[in-house]
């Protein structure tokens, strides 16, 4: 279940938003609970000029993440609201009933609210790191996959092989055989002659491909020759 996020703070969240949702949803699986809470992203300047102003608070009774925004690195708020989701799990395990301090020092002043506040720290802290970790690889993962992924040509074919064997049952080869048609289409005539055949009309890459076959024929032809006595060798080269 998506979280709803309600931004009051004027910050341009259109990228930042996807990485909050992906935060939430992954405490969520950590922690187990069942519905996330409202995420309010407030802004408010006299806080940000006071040092040791507030960053962020959690409102039990409504059951809102409520973070401040002002002058602060999307990192960090995402660690503030990281910290706050721990004290949404514990509001949902009813770890807030009873008659507990929650005035300025309560943290300092409550024994049981002192401890909720160090698991929020602690485990807090670890899912976010957690999450990062995570997320980067998956970042990596994703871009290393754009890089090697295969030419808009490559796909095109790719596609067009699946659609005529759905179609018509065309055999692989029958396929590729129209699918390398397709590409020596789209090439370049062969203008130089490269393979000496007199054809200039016939795509470049064939005739490359054929004047590379000759070449090898040459070849083999000159290692059979070797083995030939020297003396016999034109002989035997004009029989062939």
């Amino acid at each position: 279940m998506a979280c709803n996020i309600i931004n009051n703070s004027g910050l341009e969240i259109s990228g930042f938003e996807d990485m909050i949702q992906s935060l939430v949803s992954f405490s969520q699986n950590r922690f187990g609970f069942k519905k996330p809470p409202t995420l309010f992203l407030n802004s408010d300047p006299a806080n940000a000029q006071n040092l040791l102003g507030k960053t962020a608070y959690y409102d039990p009774e409504r059951k809102e993440i409520h973070i401040y925004t002002t002058d602060r690195h999307p990192k960090d708020m995402m660690r503030s609201i990281s910290h706050e989701l721990v004290h949404h799990n514990q509001n949902c395990q009813g770890h807030f009933d009873g008659d507990h301090y929650s005035g300025q020092g309560y943290a300092q002043k409550d024994p049981h609210m002192r401890k909720m506040e160090q698991e929020a720290y602690l485990l807090g802290n670890m899912c976010f790191r957690d999450w990062e970790d995570g997320y980067k690889q998956k970042q990596q993962v994703y871009n290393e996959w754009r890089t090697n992924t295969m030419s808009l040509k490559e796909w095109k074919n790719k596609e067009l092989f699946n659609l005529l064997s759905q179609k018509w049952g065309f055999g692989k080869n029958v396929v590729n055989e129209n699918l390398e048609q397709i590409e020596e289409a789209d090439e370049k005539p062969d203008f130089p002659d490269v393979d000496g055949d007199g054809d200039t009309e016939e795509p470049i890459s064939k005739a490359s491909k054929e004047k590379k076959e000759k070449e090898g024929d040459d070849e083999k032809e000159e290692k059979d020759l070797s083995k030939v006595p020297p003396q016999l060798r034109k002989h035997v080269a004009k029989k062939q």
